[in-house]
């Protein structure tokens, strides 16, 4: 490959950089976590605590009919859709959302805040995410 090709294919990829982005982010199980490890940690996505706490009375109900997502703290988890309902889509060069299509999310967002996102402490980790795909996805087209 010449000089003047590898310099055309680059300059394509970058060309075409927020589609690549988007196809390292979108549905990306990896970031999609970092999401769900907040919530289990009781984390609202700008990284501060669920403050609001279940009622007495609520938390002995969960603890008895669903003891496997009963850790003590709010962590939004019950029978797991909420959790699993979670996708990430990539919304330009450097933004993207965690959404959900819970019918009860803005119940949720309501009463505690903002739960979807990737907290300022996880931000490094799904940098190092998103680059480690996107510079794999630049070997596979440019170094083709």
């Amino acid at each position: 490959m010449t000089i003047q090709e590898l310099t055309k294919r680059s300059n394509n990829f970058v060309a075409q950089l927020d589609s690549h982005i988007a196809s390292v982010v979108n549905f990306n199980v990896e970031l999609e976590e970092l999401n769900r490890k907040q919530l289990r940690e009781s984390k609202l996505a700008d990284g501060k605590t669920i403050s609001r706490p279940y009622s007495r009375r609520y938390a002995m109900w969960k603890q008895h009919f669903y003891p496997q997502s009963f850790t003590g703290k709010v962590n939004l988890l019950l029978t797991g859709s909420l959790y699993e309902s979670l996708e990430i889509r990539a919304k330009g060069k450097s933004e993207y959302a965690i959404q959900t299509d819970i019918p009860y999310a803005a119940d949720l967002y309501d009463k505690y805040g903002n739960f979807l996102g990737i907290s300022p402490e996880n931000q490094e980790k799904a940098k190092e995410i998103t680059a480690n795909l996107l510079a794999e996805k630049y070997k596979q087209l440019v170094f083709k």
